[in-house]
């Protein structure tokens, strides 16, 4: 599953330094200078990683045909971890030593054997184990797909963990002497407004305290513990790290309001942009008091829990989405804090195409088009929250909180007064 087929998952890295214009011979050439070499993995080293071309894990040949899709390049970064679990360890050492000691003395007691049989045991239990790597047991095999959109300046895989992330940088840093830097809901705000000078902006924001402050003590789920702020305001304990990623959970919360207010319709630079919730809700308190809950199903954001979390102070962290743009549909799921796309289906053509290529070509740009409609309706989102009319955006997503919050008990009422009919 990746760009090349199957549902899209990918987090989004800005590329900078001594990028290149267009995917030529010599960014094939450092693809193969540092493809896979499967045998350092552990020889040495418990993992090692390299470049394949993303059609299967064994493919190292690099071309235009098979890597390059019009201004993008698609490949795949291939990690190879190579590691004897330590219980398997300690067991050839000790069958090594057993066979060294031989049969037991006339006491019956095993003999004690001496400090360099035990160095030699040990050197047989680490020689059965790299020869088993070798054999190609003990390995485990992840390939991760890379989509590069060179004139965006930005690369796209699917590296939400940092150890992934880490292992991504350092292999376009040698490859392509290239910085990748993963851009959550804080750093794509930084790099839209720093595009336009306004970058500024950002340093005085805060989290919007849309409801009051739950009671209760603040609860330690492993996340940081949330307090108010002197002015009243959540801490959105799951932004400990960056609080700025804030921003993203309620572009999720803004969504929603839109399309339960608005008909879904946001305006963006380009066109107007129809979404709707659907199929998976996540939440959590904002202010680290009423925990979380997790809704599956159809229509998830009208259910009576839905409306009952919001009056709670609980925000999106996850949100299943339908977007309609460009002539095109797609389906997929929208972490709010790290802007991560998960299960993103590209529509299919009515006719099916005449070459695999052409799919590729196909999903490539309906994938980076999706892309720049999301951005679209982040900066548009930014546009409100940064502007003159928050305060008035503000009030009335409080008001349609309060108002969804009382739906539930005013349907219990309307139940109540037909049974007693």
């Amino acid at each position: 599953m990746g760009f090349r087929q199957g549902s899209i998952a990918y987090s989004r890295f800005a590329v900078s330094g001594s990028t290149p214009s267009v995917a030529d011979g010599a960014l094939y050439e450092s693809l193969h200078d540092h493809r896979i070499r499967p045998d350092g993995a552990g020889n040495g080293t418990e993992s090692v990683s390299g470049w394949i071309t993303g059609r299967h894990v064994f493919d190292t040949e690099f071309s235009y045909g098979s890597c390059g899709f019009g201004m993008s390049l698609a490949a795949a970064m291939r990690v190879d971890t190579a590691k004897v679990p330590a219980d398997i360890r300690r067991a050839y050492r000790a069958m090594a030593e057993d066979e060294a000691r031989g049969p037991a003395g006339a006491d019956g007691e095993p003999r004690r054997l001496a400090r360099h049989e035990r160095m030699q045991a040990k050197e047989h239990a680490e020689r059965r184990c790299m020869d088993e790597i070798s054999a190609g047991m003990w390995r485990r095999v992840k390939q991760v797909p890379v989509l590069w959109d060179i004139p965006g300046g930005t690369l796209f895989a699917p590296a939400s963990s940092d150890a992934l992330s880490k292992e991504l940088r350092s292999l376009c840093e040698a490859a392509f002497e290239v910085r990748i830097d993963r851009l959550g809901a804080a750093g794509l705000a930084a790099k839209l407004l720093d595009a336009e000078g306004r970058g500024g902006e950002l340093e005085d924001i805060r989290p919007d305290a849309l409801t009051a402050r739950p009671s209760g003590q603040a609860r330690d789920d492993g996340e940081q513990a949330a307090k108010p702020m002197g002015d009243g305001r959540p801490e959105v304990p799951w932004c400990a790290h960056e609080p700025l990623d804030f921003l993203g959970n309620l572009f999720l919360l803004w969504l929603w309001w839109r399309s339960s207010e608005h008909r879904g319709e946001i305006e963006t630079a380009g066109e107007t942009v129809h979404v709707m919730i659907d199929r998976v809700l996540d939440m959590t308190c904002a202010w680290g008091v009423g925990g979380s809950q997790n809704l599956r199903g159809d229509g998830p954001a009208a259910s009576a829990e839905a409306r009952k979390a919001l009056q709670a102070g609980k925000w999106p962290r996850r949100c299943g989405l339908v977007v309609v743009a460009s002539g095109q549909q797609w389906m997929l799921t929208l972490q709010g804090e790290s802007l991560s796309v998960s299960g993103l289906v590209i529509p299919q053509p009515e006719e099916p195409d005449e070459h695999e290529r052409a799919t590729i070509e196909r999903r490539v740009d309906s994938m980076l088009t999706f892309d720049r409609t999301l951005v679209a309706m982040y900066r548009a989102f930014l546009e409100e929250r940064l502007g003159r009319r928050w305060s008035a955006t503000s009030h009335a997503m409080r008001d349609w909180i309060a108002r969804a919050g009382a739906a539930p008990a005013a349907a219990s009422r309307r139940e109540a007064q037909v049974a007693e009919a």
